[in-house]
């Protein structure tokens, strides 16, 4: 071996003699920040996959494309006011929303007939009219004071039918119920029979 070689090979000895263990604190502080990175990401997924997949499930109402609820064997068409938005969860429901997300209406199928059907959504004592379609509906502000809980108690339930043996309930919520009146018979009288 020349004297190079040796020189090379004596300073990666000194080298290698010189090399500490890592101490302990360095492992714990990779340890800290795993985990930290780790809970970051689950937040992060508990908190962007849930809307992810309700707008998944979300559409656009337009004119040629009603909502249908129900079986194919015996469906029930609504026609939903152009740009409010359709969340479908199964069959048998819906959560309508107004483009601005002033007025969230849910929209379930009932058995039972229109009266009966809003009194078990929570109306103590629904006012009874006749739409232009035919149809009756019953509507009424739901019993129970909204100190419970503005969450639990919506501002207005609509039943119409008779519908394929049945009615089509409305669940309405909105902070500003006054506004929305207009849109919220708009929506009722898009029961098709």
């Amino acid at each position: 071996m020349n004297e190079t070689a040796q020189a090379t090979l004596t300073r990666r000895d000194i080298a290698s003699s010189r090399r500490r263990p890592t101490p302990w604190w360095v492992w714990t502080l990779a340890a800290i920040g795993g985990v930290g990175l780790l809970a970051f990401v689950t937040v992060i997924g508990v908190i962007t996959v849930p809307p992810a997949i309700a707008n998944l499930q979300t559409r656009v109402a337009t004119a040629a494309e009603p909502l249908v609820l129900g079986p194919e064997s015996a469906p029930v068409t609504v026609i939903v006011p152009e740009g409010w938005l359709i969340t479908r969860p199964d069959d048998s429901h819906a959560r309508i929303v107004t483009p601005d997300r002033g007025l969230i209406v849910d929209a379930s199928l009932s058995a039972a007939d229109a009266t009966q059907a809003a009194m078990d959504a929570g109306a103590a004592a629904p006012m009874v009219e006749t739409l232009a379609s035919g149809l009756t509906v019953a509507h009424g502000s739901p019993s129970g004071s909204s100190e419970e809980g503005a969450a639990a108690v919506p501002d207005l339930v609509a039943a119409v039918g008779p519908v394929a043996g049945g009615s089509v309930v409305f669940v309405a919520s909105s902070d500003d119920l006054e506004r929305y009146r207009a849109a919220m018979a708009s929506l009722v009288e898009g029961v098709q029979p």
